[in-house]
């Protein structure tokens, strides 16, 4: 982790705890820098990164400045599961809404348009799938692949750029679930379901298992949050 990042990584806990809210000053750069005993060159270059992502502002001759808490973005909840920050029940939400609407329209379009080299792609996925789990390893990692495949037949480069967001968003909380065999084997099953329903072109059945696949990962999580009391740092 860069010397920024830690920085960040202090950053960001600081402002969801404090409960700020858009147009709060958090501070100016001299007492935030004494405050995590950062040189001040290290925090600029931490709170460019955050003014970057639309989490605060600088002003000039004034200090720091939320804004719109509301304006979250892919990137920075990507950067949460980088650092190994826990996401809220709203993040959560969010992410579970945001990944139906995105494979729905993705599953729909790959029917459409996917290529014998999509289906070649996606069947190498599944092959490595089957190997890992037959020694016991992790499908965190095949698992994006999977869905990444997914959305790059559907031929849309907007949709797999989002997806690319997401599953960057997503990496550390993937590797929770999948420590589960049975969510493993069962989203294995899944897959493929979800691969017989591409190379056939048949729409209805994709969405049928999508569904599925969805609503398991949906309750784990929703089951998961409130196990933690309001936060995660997991989820598929």
């Amino acid at each position: 982790m860069t010397e920024s990042s830690l920085v960040i990584a202090k950053l960001l806990p600081l402002i969801r705890d404090r409960g700020y809210v858009s147009g709060e000053r958090i501070g100016s750069e001299r007492d935030l820098a004494d405050r995590f005993d950062v040189s001040r060159p290290m925090l600029r270059e931490a709170l460019s990164v955050l003014e970057s992502m639309r989490v605060i502002e600088r002003r000039p001759q004034s200090g720091i400045y939320m804004r719109d808490t509301r304006e979250v973005s892919l990137d920075l909840l990507a950067l949460q599961s980088d650092l190994g920050l826990p996401l809220s029940q709203e993040d959560v939400r969010d992410l579970n809404e945001f990944r139906q609407m995105l494979e729905v329209q993705a599953i729909g379009l790959a029917c459409r348009n996917r290529s014998d080299e999509d289906l070649a792609a996606i069947d190498a996925i599944l092959q490595l799938s089957q190997q890992r789990l037959a020694a016991g390893e992790s499908l965190a990692a095949q698992d994006a692949q999977f869905h990444m495949a997914i959305c790059a037949a559907s031929g849309n480069r907007l949709i797999r750029r989002a997806a690319h967001s997401f599953w960057l968003a997503s990496s550390a909380r993937r590797e929770l679930y999948f420590a589960n065999a049975e969510n493993a084997r069962r989203s294995l099953r899944q897959h493929r379901a979800l691969r017989d329903a591409i190379g056939a072109r048949d729409t209805s059945a994709a969405m049928e298992v999508l569904g599925l696949h969805l609503g398991n990962v949906e309750r784990f999580w929703r089951d998961h949050v409130g196990a933690q009391g309001g936060g995660t740092s997991g989820r598929k």
